[in-house]
This record gives C-alpha cells, structure tokens and sequence, in this order.
C-alpha cells in the first residue's frame, strides 16, 4: 500500500505520462466526424426502447408486443448507454461520450500500470498510451458509437492489475486468492461486453497457470481458477437472463455472423496481416518487445499473460474471416496487450539512460508511424467519407412523421438508423434482429453468383419468403433495387413484383443529402400507407401515382448470364425500364409542411396508376383543393363531370395531369362511391 505524498506523486506523474496520448487522441478522434456506424444506432434502438418501457427489445411484432431478439452483441454498452440517455442526454451524444470517456480512462489505466514516480518513469509510462492513442481503431471508433472503447478501457484496467502485481516476476508476484479475484473483475466485465470476451480470460488465465507451473499443477490450476472466477459467474449469470429473456444460448448475433468455416481463413488471414501494417509502430514495438521480455528468465512466464491472448484473439479474427468495418474495429482489445509488451521491455533494460532514450524514441517515432499510416489509409477515408446513416436518419425522420398514425411495418436491409429514427415496427432483413432470418441456413445459389461478386461476412443470411409473409408496409434496400438474399429472393416473387410499387422520395434537405438525391421507398399497394377501402369510398395516396412496378427479376440473384438469351433480354430490359423510372420520372414524393407525403407533379406532367374498383359510380376529390392537377380514365371507365363510373369489375388505369403553369402538389385522391 503506497503512503498519501507517494500515492500523490505517482498520480501527478501518470497524469503528465498520459497527457501526450489524451492530446493526440483530441487530434486524431475527430477526424473522421461525422463517422457513427450503423451498427451503433442498432444498439442504440435497444437503449432506446428500454428507456421507453419496451424492454431490451429491438422491434414489436404484428400485434404490436415487444419481440425479445438479441440483437446487439455488446450488453454492458447498451446498458451504459441507456443510463446515460435516462440523465437525459441525447442517446448519439451519450454514446460519442461513453466512448470518449472510455478511451481517456484506458490511456490513464495503461499509464498507471507503471507506477511512475519521477520524469523517466512518467516517460517510459508514456509509451503505451502513445501507441494506442496514435492507432486507427482509436482514431475512427472512439466517437463512432459502438463498444471498442469500452472493451479498451476494460482490458487497460484488467492488464493494469496484472502488470502491477505480477510483472515483476514469480518471486515477487502476490497470487492471493483476493488479488486474484481483484485482478479478474475487468475482464469479468468484458463478458458482459462482448460474446467472445472470455477468449481474453481463457488466454490470460492460461498465461497465469503457465507461469505458477513451477509451483506444481494443483497452485497453477488454482490460480487460473480464481482468476477465471468472476468471469465465469459473469458469463453464467448472463446466460441465465439470455435463456430466461431470450430463449437462446447465444446472441441472435452470433447466428448471422459466425461463419466459421474454412472460406473464411483466407480473408480473415488478409484482415490480419493487413491490421498489422495498418498501426506499423505498434506491431513493430510489440514484437520486438515481445522478444526482449521472452530473453530474461524472470519475465519470460509474465510474458505469455499478455502474448497468449493477444495471439489467440488474431487466430479467432482469423478463424471469422476478419471484420468488414473500416478502421479495425475489432482490434481494440488487442491493442492492450501489445503496448504494454512495448513498455514493459523499455523497463526490462538495465542503464536507466537507455530506458528514457528508448521510451522517447518508440514514443515518438512509432506513434508519429501510426498516425501517418492510419491518416492515408483508404479504410480512414472511406468511414470518413461514409455518410448514409445520416441520409437514412433523414429518411426515417420523414416517415416517422408521415406515418405517426398507421405505424406501417418496414422492412429494411440496414437495422440501424433508419429504423432507430422512424421508430417504427421493422424486420430486420439481414438477420441481426430477426430470429427467423439468423437461423435460416446459408443459401445454394449463393455458390453460384457471379465471380467477384462480393459477399461480405454477416450479410449473407436471408428468407425472401419469410418477409414477404410478413406484408410489410414499407421495404427499403441497400439500393433502388434489391441487392441482399432477402431482397434477392423477392425480386422474382409474384407477390412482391404484384403488390409493391417503387416510390422516388425528395426528402428537400440540402445540408445533409447530395443535390438531386432521391431516396427509393417500396410502398405495399394495399397495406396501411397504401390504397384504403371501405364500402362507400376508396383513397388513394397521391404518392402512388407514377411510382414504378418491377416488371420481372433484375439482378436475379446476382447469377450469371444462362444460356435462354430470351430470358437475358427481358432481365436487361427490366433494369432498363428501371434506370428510365429513377432518372428520368416526372413524380417524386416529399413531405409537405405538416410531415405528410405528398406527390410533387412536375408542371406539365403525367402520372398513372392502375387500380381494382368494383361496378359502381365514384364522385372525385382531390386534396388539396388547391392542387391544380385533373385526373382522367386512361383506360377500364369512364369520367363525366368528376364522377367516374365503373360498368364492369375491372382495373381501371388512373392519370393525373399537372397545369403548365406550375407543379401540382397533391396528397390523396378520394373516390366515394355514390351508386
């Protein structure tokens, strides 16, 4: 136990030793702004709905009950992070703050783990928080809302305390039971972190039994055990809720994105060793701290504490096929171990001059390495670049208010903004948050899609069958058109290409969206935001005139070209008629001043659409009364004096025409039946 001035000087001296690395990440953290993942905002809709009384659910079903699915794969952040928005901070903010505060206290933990009480020692603390701070991970993730920094901080605190008590060597290393149960809470906590956070308890364990080997079996399997106890009461006790609340003995996650086969060694090896180069300082630093700490026989056990789970974690990256995120998002635990194994060998020298002119020289030059190479890495430009979560936030923002009242399901290739700001009931059409999709097994025409076609980890589970049983309201894809299995499976599906039409929706928000950006919306004809019937009238969102009807397969499931040259043709005709309606239509939606969706006819346009009406005479209305436009029977009746009359059940073909003069602007047409 240190005394008051000697606690008070090592904690000025940390202080000075972390400083450099909190200034860098100040730097290098708001680089990529605006950059917040996706995926983040998936953890955010369950924060969310907690705070609102939904439970940690994602989504409601068609009865409207919450749906229990795990869908987030980072427990302890969700709840953080819903604490946090209950103090009534905005959840995004929360989040960029959680893992600001993480990554600060991470830095602070790695400097502690030295103990400095003077000017060399601060230097030689100051490597580690250096290396980390000057990575890309740090750089892209710790404001980018998901839990790396979390992770990080929790590992910096766990290998602290390891560093601390066993670093020295056997000798003077303190293996009670207290101490060792001490040292395992953070990594207990990583558990509730991550699903594969006990692999770094497993490791470390491991490294703690090897190096009591010389103790006998009986001491090193104790000692691992005790240190491996609060995880394993962590691991059990999250098990239990997961059964209880769940129903399954794994994240719906890890259904989707644990593909462990042996396709995947190959671009998980890639992903690695490109890692590697990607933060060159602190491979090369870790390395050749690595082989400095395994020389002396009184580190060279220690070693193996930090060394085993930092191999084992690039194995089990490896065994997953990498990670598809820019910026290394599943590094952040790694980093730990191997900026400690870079400091801990600067104090593994015995002249205290060459202690500080080593620390100076890796503190410097391989940070300096690092930044360098993470700033002109095209991953870091392209999250940089990446601003689709903020065009769906716009997105879903619009339809949360167009569609407050009905509450139309949505079915969506990208579980996290848009859905996260529309609040509405969705499917997850990848999986995550969708039992049903996560469990469905890998397709067989996925083996035959065309060479080079991408087929990134995680996104390759779908069920077109299952969603379209579903009847969403509303189906959003990656693209205009369909571009994952579940969508892919659609395109060619009677019911889809029958009952959706594709609706171009100009959300008027030039600060954040590209000039001329249309985003594609598929509206289901009948369902709630689509044509309603009752017995005496049928309304018509005015937003369907003009929208576009599929004709056949596209994409069709992205296979080659078959042998039917006829079939070739109509699919390149169907891709045709396609780019025509998105580039070149005359219609688009767009909310008017009270969040409604109104259709937006340019001046002297026209716009169709076929409906159903039974026998019977309808009077017409459009709305607003102030529309401008006329509509006509193109074909199926006939029009006199605003009332159209229906001789036979047929399909009538509607069109509305704007004036010359200026656009019309219309919202729905009602037909009221009077005979």
């Amino acid at each position: 136990m240190m005394s008051g001035p000697h606690r008070n000087t090592t904690l000025r001296w940390t202080a000075a030793a972390v400083l450099p690395a909190l200034v860098l990440v100040a730097f290098q953290a708001p680089w990529p702004w605006p950059f917040f993942s996706d995926d983040s905002f998936i953890s955010l809709r369950y924060s969310d709905r907690l705070l609102h009384g939904f439970g940690l659910t994602w989504s409601n079903d068609p009865a409207g009950v919450p749906e229990r699915v795990e869908g987030y794969s980072n427990l302890l952040w969700v709840v953080l992070t819903s604490g946090l928005g209950a103090l009534g901070i905005e959840l995004v903010t929360a989040a960029r703050m959680l893992g600001g505060l993480c990554t600060a206290l991470g830095l602070w933990w790695l400097a502690g783990a030295f103990r400095p009480d003077n000017a060399k020692g601060a230097a030689v603390a100051a490597v580690a928080p250096l290396l980390v701070a000057s990575t890309q991970p740090v750089m892209i993730w710790t404001l980018a809302g998901l839990e790396g920094p979390l992770v990080f901080a929790l590992l910096a605190l766990g290998f602290k305390g390891l560093v601390r008590r066993y670093g020295d060597s056997e000798r003077q290393a303190t293996f009670s039971r207290a101490t060792l149960l001490a040292a395992g809470l953070p990594f207990a906590a990583v558990c509730w972190t991550r699903p594969d956070g006990p692999l770094w308890v497993l490791m470390a364990g491991t490294g703690i039994a090897v190096m009591s080997w010389p103790k006998g079996l009986g001491p090193a399997v104790q000692r691992a055990f005790f240190f491996g106890l609060p995880a394993l009461l962590a691991v059990t006790v999250q098990m239990a809720f997961r059964l209880s609340y769940y129903g399954d003995y794994v994240p719906n996650t890890a259904h989707v994105k644990a593909e462990f086969d042996a396709a995947s060694i190959g671009p998980g090896f890639a992903f690695v060793k490109n890692a590697m180069f990607a933060m060159p300082g602190l491979s090369v630093a870790a390395a050749i701290g690595t082989v400095l700490m395994l020389l002396p026989k009184r580190t060279r056990t220690f070693t193996l504490v930090m060394l085993l789970p930092v191999l084992a974690w690039l194995a089990y990256l490896t065994a997953i096929g990498g990670d598809h995120f820019p910026g290394l998002r599943l590094l952040h635990g790694a980093l730990v171990p191997m900026a400690l194994l870079a400091a801990l060998a600067i104090r593994t020298l015995r002249n205290q001059s060459m202690q500080l002119v080593a620390a100076i020289v890796v503190a410097i030059g391989a940070s300096w390495w690092n930044v360098e190479v993470a700033r002109n890495d095209p991953h870091s430009h392209a999250a940089r670049a990446e601003r689709w979560e903020w065009h769906d936030k716009v997105l879903g923002e619009t339809l949360k208010v167009a569609f407050a009242g009905p509450q139309p399901r949505i079915a969506i290739d990208s579980a996290g903004a848009l859905p996260y700001y529309s609040k509405l009931p969705a499917i997850d059409m990848l999986g995550l948050c969708d039992r049903t999709i996560a469990t469905t097994p890998f397709r067989d025409w996925l083996n035959t899609v065309k060479p080079g076609t991408p087929k990134p980890p995680g996104h390759l589970r779908g069920n077109g069958d299952y969603v379209i049983k579903q009847q969403p309201d509303l189906i959003v894809f990656k693209s205009v058109l369909p571009v994952f299995v579940s969508g892919c499976e659609m395109e060619d599906d009677p019911r889809f290409l029958k009952n959706y039409r594709l609706v171009r929706i100009d959300l008027n928000q030039p600060d954040v969206l590209p000039p001329g950006h249309r985003v594609p919306l598929w509206v289901r004809t009948e369902g709630v935001v689509g044509i309603q019937r009752t017995a005496q009238q049928v309304v018509i969102p005015a937003y369907l005139f003009g929208s576009f009807e599929l004709p056949g397969p596209y994409i069709n499931r992205w296979q080659p070209p078959g042998t039917d040259q006829a079939a070739n043709n109509r699919r390149a005709a169907n891709g045709a008629l396609a780019v025509q309606f998105w580039t070149g239509a005359p219609v688009t939606a767009q909310p008017d001043h009270d969040g409604a969706l109104q259709l937006r006819l340019q001046q002297g346009g026209k716009a169709t659409l076929p409906i159903s009406l039974p026998t019977g005479t309808y009077r017409v209305r459009i709305e607003p009364e102030n529309h401008g436009a006329t509509l006509n029977v193109v074909a199926g009746g006939e029009l006199r004096n605003d009332d159209i009359t229906v001789a036979t059940e047929t399909t009538l073909t509607l069109e509305l025409c704007a004036p010359n003069e200026r656009p019309a602007l219309l919202l729905r047409i009602v037909l009221h039946r009077t005979r």
